[in-house]
Formats: C-alpha cells, sequence, structure tokens
C-alpha cells in the first residue's frame, strides 16, 4: 500500500511543473505579442491547450502511480491538485506582471487593437464596444478580479479535469486468470 503524503506528492509535483510552465507561457505571451492582438488570442488559446495536456498528463501519471487501473475520484484528485497549484501561479504572476513589470500593458494592447481595428475599418460603433471591454479587463486585473478569476478558472479547468479523470478511471479486474500450465 501506498503511504499517505505519496497520493498528493504527485499532484503537487505537476502542478508545479504545470505552474511553471504556464508562467513561462504568459510572459512569452506579454511580453513579445502583446503588439499583435490577433497573435495574442492565438497564443493564449494554444497556451491553454498546451495546460490541459499537461492535466491530461498528470491523470495519466496518477493512472500509472496506481497500478494501471484507478478510480476516477483517485485520479481526478491529482489533477485537482495541480489545477489548485497551477492556477495560483497564474493569479500571482499576473498579479506581479500588472503591477510592478509592466503597470502600462492593457493600454498597450489597447492602442495596438485600436490601430488593428482602424486598418481592418471596422463601424465606430464596432471599435467603441471593443474599447469598452478593456474597462472589464483592467478590473480583472486588480487583486479581487485576480481571486474572483482564480475561482472561476478552478471550475473551468476542474470540468476539464473530471472528463479526463472520467476518460482515464479503470478497475482493476476481480479476477486474474491465468492459463493452466501443462
Amino acid at each position: 500500500m501506498m503511504n499517505p503524503a505519496s497520493k498528493y506528492k504527485l499532484g503537487v509535483r505537476y502542478g508545479l511543473i504545470t505552474g511553471f510552465i504556464y508562467i513561462s507561457l504568459l510572459f512569452i505571451r506579454y511580453h513579445f505579442t502583446s503588439s499583435n492582438p490577433i497573435f495574442f488570442g492565438l497564443f493564449a488559446i494554444v497556451s491553454y491547450l498546451i495546460i490541459l495536456m499537461l492535466l491530461l498528463f498528470t491523470g495519466i501519471m496518477r493512472k500509472k502511480q496506481l497500478g494501471g487501473s484507478g478510480n476516477m475520484k483517485d485520479i481526478f484528485q491529482a489533477i485537482f491538485i495541480a489545477i489548485l497549484i497551477a492556477e495560483l501561479c497564474y493569479v500571482l504572476f499576473n498579479w506581479i506582471y500588472f503591477k510592478f513589470i509592466d503597470p502600462a500593458f492593457w493600454e498597450k494592447l489597447k492602442a495596438a487593437s485600436l490601430i488593428i481595428m482602424e486598418k481592418a475599418k471596422l463601424p465606430q460603433d464596432q471599435v467603441e464596444e471593443k474599447m469598452k471591454s478593456f474597462k472589464d479587463v483592467d478590473q480583472q486585473t486588480k487583486p479581487w478580479g485576480l481571486i474572483k478569476g482564480y475561482g472561476t478558472s478552478v471550475v473551468v479547468d476542474s470540468i476539464f479535469g473530471l472528463l479526463f479523470a472520467s476518460i482515464l478511471r479503470t478497475k482493476k479486474p476481480a479476477f486474474i486468470s491465468e492459463a493452466p500450465k501443462n
């Protein structure tokens, strides 16, 4: 039987790995793609898919740790711990980045978005609507907004985690039959 600490250890390990990768992807996204809002959005989608794959990998490793079969609860537990840690890394990095590293980030992204919309010759009412959405983003990056975002992200990621655990779950065979030896 496995010691109690080890059932959490895998989730913590992969949560830290996922969190580090999350921070790296965020830094790349914020630092190198903010001048092109379209690429910024595409990079965000690809980054999130990478994070989901890492959470799936956490579930696969937990199943392997359990001997190749595991119930949904045991697999999801490791994924959920990884989610809590990775999303905490996300929130802390965003707070540090927007507070200390680049406080004017959203204004620069807003300006770049405005230039692209003007080049695309969008109607003024659509441009104004898009520009209003930047006020919401600014509120989301303040401490209370980050805390609410953390809760929302944990719930959304957990839905994927439950899906992954559901797919990965397997039952141990009740009886292992061996072929008779002649």
